[in-house]
């Protein structure tokens, strides 16, 4: 399973919030075809494929990270990447023995990723609650802005140095803040797999097709509202609520992870006064 770290690069992707603000937002986009007389730049942001002189670990990495995005389609497979690098796709087993061994890569590439925006928070070391707030939140967002990326990698573990250095600082912050190394532990499984979970969710629903996402939207904002109050009272009194919160993953992971963390304030200062 993937430690532990990151942060916003500042193209935040939402799930459910994404449709609210944009429509369709919330869907992966097919690529667009350059023409034959586009320029080189202007095909490779059509998605295009480019061909390269020699293929590296580094150039199907970088592929492997557009095909996984919206941008670039959404869905990441062998003979994608050997469209989009413009050689055999049977040449990417070079470099990487299956695709499992390429999505271990692709997951410390965002582990990586992770690192360097949550430094950006510049929270100091006892701000424990302020900087795992921020890891949380950026985790989300670093696997979102790749929905298809994140359904393979939110439960893998790599053991990479940066992997277990982030899940050494964070043990670390909540040990600082003063729990016993067990209970940090113990405290930093519980939120990387409340993280990792929300994550996985919401970039299953992202994948969904938009049939599919109208579907469960009318559920919850016609045929919720439209329960009678004589034998749903209070579902009936909170239909308005649940339909906001249904369309803003955002605000929903915000709740139960304050929830979490206030737990784990009331759990530190049990320690302290004990």
């Amino acid at each position: 399973m993937a430690a532990l770290s990151g942060a916003q690069a500042g193209a935040e992707q939402p799930a459910r919030a994404a449709r609210a603000a944009s429509g369709a937002g919330r869907t992966a986009t097919s690529r667009a075809r350059g023409g034959q007389g586009a320029s080189r730049s202007t095909r490779e942001a059509a998605g295009t494929p480019r061909r390269r002189a020699a293929l590296t670990r580094e150039a199907i990495i970088e592929a492997a990270l557009y095909l996984s995005s919206p941008e670039g389609g959404g869905s990441l497979t062998f003979a994608r990447l050997g469209q989009r690098l413009g050689a055999d796709p049977t040449a990417v087993y070079r470099h990487f023995r299956d695709k499992d061994e390429l999505v271990l890569a692709l997951t410390d590439v965002l582990i990586d990723e992770a690192i360097e925006l949550a430094a950006r928070e510049g929270h100091p070391n006892d701000a424990w609650r302020e900087s795992l707030t921020a890891m949380a939140m950026a985790i989300r967002r670093v696997h979102l802005a790749r929905p298809a990326l994140a359904a393979l990698c939110a439960v893998r573990t790599t053991a990479s140095p940066s992997e277990t250095e982030s899940v050494e600082r964070v043990i670390g912050l909540l040990h600082s803040a003063g729990l016993p190394v067990i209970d940090a532990a113990e405290c930093y499984r519980m939120l990387l797999d409340l993280t990792l979970a929300f994550v996985q969710v919401a970039a299953t629903w992202l994948m969904l097709d938009p049939a599919a996402q109208a579907k469960d939207d009318a559920a919850w904002a016609v045929k919720y509202g439209l329960l009678p109050a004589d034998r749903f009272p209070l579902v009936h009194q909170s239909s308005a609520r649940l339909t906001e919160l249904f369309r803003d993953d955002d605000k929903v992971f915000e709740l139960v992870l304050a929830t979490f963390l206030d737990g784990v304030a009331h759990r530190i200062e049990e320690h302290r006064r004990g």
